[in-house]
């Protein structure tokens, strides 16, 4: 979807964990739930690996402070301490209940728990009942917790880490001695939480939360919460859906505001909606389309795969950050930095282009053969000034104006390296300059996770694998916070009877056709292009004379959407004979109603299109138009090219489509609640201005037909 310039045209939304100076002095919602001071375990059990045995241990021997309470009527006490029957009988109120329990006794339980007002639940089960009734038990709870204001975490969740207080609430058991570190981590997927959570100990963070099923408490609300912790450095997230919109587009934009990354790795990607779209609009930007155009203009940061967004937090965790310019690179290998080339290009990430006195200096520390550029080959003879090679060329690097940051690349695993002097060649470097310095090694398989680890610690973040390595500095060198303007929402100001009586007429119908369409546009003071109805040989030759020649004749019979697919399309008629026959034929074949239109001057074709996204409102698409617009939206086709003019083109009227984009984002706001797709395509961008060629309005009750 490259080709198309897609963005939401407005968001007005409400937080309810807003960052004002009055809510700042209050605890937050989420305090009590992962920050607690005592926690309940409902379930409680003395068997090994049981769910609640585990969760036990493991708050024990991670050192926390706080009070433990075993809930299960069948023992008097476990683990040293009083085992109580039910939450009714502790001797205080606790900050949390988590459930080692599932159906309908958690359910009994669960009421327990919000009448007690307790501070927050963890649910480890799915909550699904085998023969439940209706509405079904995780619908239950989630009333059930919102009536009582409580918030939960899960079902189906793993739990989550406080590595500030050290809170380990959880049946899985992270590695032993990690510190704590700067990545706010907020998962869907429980086993997301194993994987990146549990295994590299470069991977160092503040809070991990498997909110799963969100019963009451939404990655809007966890992302909040972690944005008012002075250490959190970044966010990374782990997103199936967003579940509630308002609230986590006001963590967004307070992450903005704050100049604290958000990395985003959204799972389910495939899109299933455009399959059921009437207007080619609706079929170019889907729901994950939506979703880029809200992490544009929030910037946050997408993510391919969890790899590069946790390899990108970690960088942000580190505390680095590219004011401008490109990459350096250092490596020990002609071959691997080919490949480096080859992918850096692949990803537009852009080295830098070093002066002539940076040349200079590399020249006079390499060894003869090997060339004096950007990224730099650096390895000679075994051993011969290797360390004090890379050290004077890598000063050099840093040094270079056009220098964002410098990546190292040398040979090295766990317990071996053929020249160990370079670890202290890279500690140096990152001292010297303010510029990040990482390591990174070309393949993603090599064994150094401790060396990686202690390097890591040390302020040198380390990346295994060229090609993630690549995409997380792409990341690190394109996060600009607060370089991103928002465009100033669309003001309507249309007479709010006419909107109202087209708003009638578009819910009563399905799709507006081609006329209706150019007859809203028209109303709205949109540019639209001068036509007549014709449905005889007689209104035919009216409309012609009115327009004046050349003629364009396309049809206007009822349920033809896309006129070109059905050959219902005739351009450059000439004369009266040359309409004549066209008319014939295509009467012949889709019926007598067809419009008649002059052709307008040539120009730059652009589709200019309106989907609204069930979650995130009007999104407006600007991309080429005709009857090519979608083959170019899958490539990645500069627009801003056509509008300047190529191959001796003049240059055309942009700021008339500037006028019409605006224009049309206010009629998108106007009738959002009644419109569910728009599709002006193609629409003439010209030297004399823009105007629109055809329409296809289609409603909100078509789109879900």
């Amino acid at each position: 979807m490259s080709g198309a310039i897609f963005f939401n045209v407005a968001y007005i939304c409400q937080n309810r964990a807003a960052p004002t100076d009055s809510f700042i002095a209050m605890a937050h919602w989420l305090q009590r739930l992962l920050s607690p001071q005592s926690i309940a375990i409902v379930g409680a059990s003395e068997r090994n690996g049981s769910l609640a045995a585990i969760t036990h241990r493991q708050l024990i021997d991670s050192g926390y402070a706080g009070v433990i309470y075993p809930v299960n009527p069948r023992y008097d006490s476990l683990h040293g301490v009083t085992c109580y029957a039910a939450l009714d009988d502790l001797p205080r109120v606790p900050d949390l209940v988590v459930y080692a329990i599932s159906g309908l006794a958690l359910e009994r339980s669960f009421e327990q728990a919000m009448a007690l007002g307790v501070g927050g639940v963890v649910i480890y089960a799915a909550n699904y009942v085998e023969h439940d009734r209706e509405p079904r038990l995780t619908e239950r709870l989630r009333q059930k917790a919102r009536e009582a204001g409580i918030p939960v975490c899960g079902g189906n969740s793993m739990g989550f880490y406080n590595y500030d207080d050290q809170v380990l609430v959880s049946f899985d058991c992270p590695p032993a001695n990690r510190p704590a570190g700067h990545i706010g981590l907020i998962l869907h997927s429980g086993s997301g939480m194993t994987y990146l959570a549990n295994n590299d100990a470069r991977f160092c963070f503040n809070y991990v939360i498997a909110s799963a099923q969100e019963t009451n408490a939404t990655v809007g609300d966890y992302m909040d919460y972690l944005l008012q912790q002075e250490s959190t450095r970044v966010i990374a997230i782990i997103l199936e859906t967003v579940r509630d919109v308002p609230t986590f587009v006001a963590a967004l934009d307070q992450a903005r505001a704050r100049s604290i990354p958000v990395v985003i790795t959204r799972l389910g990607r495939t899109e299933k909606s455009a399959q059921l779209a009437l207007s080619h609009s609706g079929a170019i930007v889907g729901d994950h389309e939506a979703f880029i155009a809200l992490c544009r203009r929030y910037e946050a940061i997408l993510c391919r795969d969890a790899d590069e967004m946790i390899v990108t937090a970690m960088l942000f965790a580190a505390g680095l950050r590219v004011a401008g310019g490109g990459l350096a690179s250092m490596l020990d290998s002609g071959g691997m930095r080919e490949q480096m080339i080859d992918l850096a290009q692949d990803y537009g990430l852009d080295f830098a282009q070093i002066s002539d006195a940076t040349t200079g200096v590399l020249r006079a520390h390499l060894e003869t053969g090997l060339e004096a550029i950007n990224p730099m080959d650096g390895m000679g003879a075994l051993g011969r000034n290797t360390g004090q090679t890379y050290l004077e060329c890598g000063k050099a690097l840093l040094d270079d104006a056009d220098t964002g940051l410098l990546s190292f690349e040398f040979e090295f695993r766990d317990g071996f390296s053929h020249y160990p002097e370079l670890f202290e060649v890279a500690r140096q470097l990152a001292d010297y300059s303010e510029k990040p310095v990482v390591l990174v090694n070309s393949c993603a398989y090599t064994s150094l996770s401790r060396t990686a680890a202690e390097l890591t610690w040390q302020g040198i973040p380390v990346i295994n694998g060229i090609d993630v390595g690549l995409r997380a500095l792409r990341n690190l060198v394109n996060y600009r916070p607060g370089q991103v303007a928002d465009a100033p929402e669309a003001e309507p100001g249309f007479d709010a009877s006419v909107v109202a009586a087209w708003a009638r007429r578009i819910r009563s119908a399905r799709r507006l056709d081609e006329v209706t369409s150019l007859e809203l546009m028209t109303d709205f003071g949109l540019p639209v292009v001068r036509y007549s109805v014709v449905e005889d040989h007689e209104q035919l030759l009216a409309g012609a004379a009115s327009c004046g020649w050349p003629v364009a004749l396309k049809t206007a019979q009822p349920g033809i959407a896309h006129k070109s697919d059905q050959s219902g399309v005739r351009l450059g008629l000439e004369n009266e004979s040359e309409l004549r026959s066209a008319y014939r034929e295509m009467e012949s074949r889709l019926g007598p109603r067809t419009v008649v239109m002059p052709m307008v001057e040539s120009g730059v074709e652009v589709s200019l299109g309106m989907k609204n996204d069930a979650q995130y409102g009007p999104m407006v698409i600007v991309a080429c138009g005709g009857i090519l617009i979608e083959l170019l939206a899958e490539r990645a086709f500069r627009l801003s090219r056509l509008l300047a003019g190529v191959r001796g083109q003049a240059a055309v009227n942009r700021a008339a489509l500037v006028e019409l984009i605006t224009s049309f984002s206010a009629l998108a706001i106007a009738f959002s609640d009644s419109i569910g797709e728009i599709d002006l395509n193609p629409v003439i961008v010209n030297q004399a201005g823009v105007t629109i060629v055809d329409a296809l309005v289609v409603s909100r009750s078509g789109i879900q037909e």
